[in-house]
C-alpha cells in the first residue's frame, strides 16, 4: 500500500534530540504514512540514534554524500516522497500524536487549500513550555498580502503541502538563504497556490542553543537582512507592483526582520505614499485580495503611528 503522506525529517547533528521527534512521528494517530529522514553527515551520533528506528518499516533512511543543508536535504526527501500529502518535520521538534491526522482531514475536506500549517508551542532544551503560540491566520488572501512583507505567522514545521501542488509549478526550497528558505518557499507558493492554517496544535518547537536557525541567525545578521530585503522586493515584483528606490528602501526599513520600524515622520509619510502607490495599482491590476491588502496596509501604518508616539 502506498503511503497518503510523506513525512520529510532532514537531520543534522541532532542526537540529543532527534529520538523524540522520530517517536512523535511513528506513534501518529494516522497511520498511512511513510517517514523519510535525510541525514546530512552529521558528525555527531545522529545517524546512531536514526538506525535504532530501523526496524520500523514506516521509516526511510537516506543519507547525502556530504553536507549540503537543510535546503538541499528537504528538496531530496520531496523527490523521494510518495504520498499524496508531504508533511515538514525538523530533527529537534515534537508533533503532537494527532498531528497528521487533524492535518489530513482538513486538506481532504478543503481542496482549494494547498499549503496547511498550525499552532505551535516553544519549549526548552528539556521539553518545559516556554510560551504558547498564537492562533496563525488562516485566510488565504491574507496570508498572500503578508508575504509580500514579511514573513509567516506558523511554523515551517508544522507544514503539510499537496504534492502534485508542489510538483506542478516546481516548487522547492532555495539553498543559500543564511536559514530563510522556508520564507522564500512561502513567498513563491503564495504565487501560484492557497496557503492556510488551522487553530490545533500540531508542534511542540525546541529552542536550545544548538538550535540551526538560531545559529544562523547570529552568525549571519547582515547576510539575513539583505536577503530579508531582497525577498521583500522580489515578491512586490512578482505580484506585478512597481515602486521607486525610496519606497521600497522604506518597505524594506519599516518591515526588517528585526529591529525595524520608521524612524521619524519623514519615514513614517514615505511609508504612507508607498501604500498609497501599491493600493492604487492593486486597484489597476483588480487582485482578487484586494480588501485584505487595504486591511493590511492600515493595520501596519497604525502600528507604526502607534510606534512612533510611544517612542
Amino acid at each position: 500500500m502506498w503511503p497518503f503522506v510523506s513525512v520529510i525529517m532532514p537531520a543534522y547533528n541532532a542526537e540529543k534530540y532527534i529520538a523524540s521527534a522520530i517517536e512523535s512521528i511513528l506513534n501518529q494517530t494516522y497511520e498511512n504514512f511513510e517517514l523519510i529522514i535525510v541525514e546530512d553527515c552529521s558528525v555527531d551520533k545522529t545517524l546512531e540514534v536514526i538506525r535504532r528506528y530501523s526496524a520500523d518499516s514506516k521509516l526511510k533512511l537516506t543519507q547525502n554524500e556530504r553536507n549540503k543543508g537543510i535546503a538541499y536535504s528537504t528538496n531530496r526527501g520531496m523527490d523521494y516522497a510518495k504520498g499524496k500529502y508531504i508533511a515538514l518535520m525538523d530533527d529537534d521538534d515534537i508533533a503532537v500524536r494527532e498531528r497528521l491526522e487533524l492535518q489530513v482531514n482538513y486538506l481532504e475536506k478543503y481542496t482549494e487549500i494547498d499549503i496547511l500549517g498550525g499552532r505551535s508551542n516553544d519549549i526548552d532544551s528539556q521539553g518545559g513550555l516556554i510560551r504558547r503560540g498564537n492562533v496563525p491566520k488562516y485566510n488565504p488572501k491574507y496570508i498572500k498580502a503578508t508575504l509580500l512583507f514579511q514573513g509567516m505567522a506558523f511554523r515551517n514545521g508544522t507544514t503539510m503541502m499537496r504534492r502534485y501542488f508542489i510538483d506542478r509549478y516546481h516548487l522547492r526550497y532555495q539553498e543559500n538563504c543564511y536559514g530563510m528558505q522556508d520564507l522564500k518557499f512561502f513567498i513563491d507558493s503564495s504565487k501560484v497556490g492557497n496557503i492556510s492554517s488551522i487553530g490545533d496544535l500540531l508542534l511542540y518547537y525546541r529552542i536550545h542553543g544548538d538550535n540551526e536557525t538560531k545559529r544562523r541567525r547570529q552568525d549571519y545578521k547582515e547576510e539575513r537582512k539583505q536577503k530579508y530585503a531582497e525577498f521583500q522586493r522580489e515578491s512586490l515584483k512578482a505580484s506585478g507592483f512597481e515602486l521607486d528606490e525610496g519606497k521600497l528602501s522604506i518597505i524594506n526599513k519599516a518591515f526588517a526582520e528585526y529591529d525595524g520600524g520608521c524612524e521619524n515622520r519623514e519615514d513614517l509619510q514615505l511609508l504612507y505614499e508607498a501604500f498609497c502607490e501599491i493600493m492604487g495599482q492593486a486597484r489597476n491590476m483588480a487582485i482578487d485580495y484586494y480588501g485584505e491588502l487595504e486591511h493590511y496596509c492600515k493595520l501596519k501604518l497604525s502600528e507604526q503611528v502607534k510606534s512612533l508616539i510611544c517612542f
